[in-house]
């Protein structure tokens, strides 16, 4: 991973981020560029109040001093060598998460790191935020850490998958990538619905579909019937102690059940693991 974009709003959530990428990236030889998109002034109809980012109204060097100054205290922090980080900085003008999806794209970024506002739980975090309207949005991969997830070295990858699209090597690599910078085993998991039976064949189908494209890195296969497939994916990772959750969510059809189903909101299990998004 050459270059990870940190979109940052300055917020202690958004600075739990950067906190991340900063110790992630000491296992690649990246250049990290932080993000700070201020809103547009927006003139509401029928009223004199005005919403705008305070700092839009500074000229563009008072705006990188801000800025700068922010990550700069964060650095110290994390006793962060800053002579030999390799780090830019873009301002942008413009709603965050098109910004954000412009700006990967425009500068060839691998992978996004960024908080989730403050939700915790998956179920919230979906739930009409920047994230996951990035999510939606971009072609790059997404690391999504919740606000109050410390650091930790990435041991075990949870990843949740119905094994449809694991033969598409460029969108795993950023998950091989991690996987063998870090040494961490890949735990291979299909949850399916208890209304669906476990037909011998998926089992054939796993073990087949997995040691043609994993059998490079440190694996394991399981598969599980549970009432609800988001539950069952946090559970098994909460029991397996993972640093990650990892999916692709255009094979999975995960992100679209879990916003459109009634019960979403009860799908509060606060978990605090990252979650990588595979684009």
């Amino acid at each position: 991973m050459k270059k990870i974009l940190v979109p940052t709003d300055l917020s202690p959530n958004a600075g739990n981020a950067v906190r991340y990428a900063l110790n992630f990236c000491k296992n690649f030889p990246s250049e990290l560029v932080f993000l700070h998109a201020t809103h547009p002034m927006l003139d509401l109809p029928d009223s004199s109040l005005e919403f705008y980012d305070p700092i839009v109204f500074q000229d563009e060097k008072e705006q990188l001093s801000y800025v700068s100054n922010n990550l700069k205290q964060i650095f110290e922090e994390e006793k962060v060598d800053i002579e030999n980080l390799k780090y830019s900085i873009e301002l942008r003008i413009g709603f965050a998460a098109d910004e954000i999806v412009l700006t990967a794209k425009h500068l060839n970024c691998d992978l996004i790191v960024m908080g989730t506002q403050g939700a915790s739980g998956l179920s919230k975090l979906f739930i009409g935020s920047v994230t996951y309207s990035v999510i939606k949005k971009t072609e790059v991969p997404v690391l999504a850490i919740p606000s109050d997830y410390p650091y930790k070295e990435i041991d075990k990858i949870v990843f949740a998958t119905d094994y449809e699209g694991i033969s598409n090597k460029h969108v795993l690599a950023p998950l091989f990538d991690i996987a063998n910078s870090f040494d961490s085993k890949v735990l291979m998991f299909h949850a399916i619905e208890a209304k669906e039976p476990i037909a011998a064949y998926i089992e054939e189908l796993q073990v087949w579909k997995t040691e043609k494209n994993f059998h490079h890195i440190k694996h394991t296969n399981s598969i599980a019937t549970c009432e609800d497939v988001t539950q069952g994916i946090l559970e098994f990772a909460d029991e397996n102690h993972a640093s990650i959750i990892a999916m692709i969510p255009h094979s999975y059809n995960f992100f679209t059940n879990l916003v459109h189903k009634s019960k979403t909101k009860e799908i509060a299990l606060e978990s605090k693991v990252p979650l990588l998004v595979l684009c």
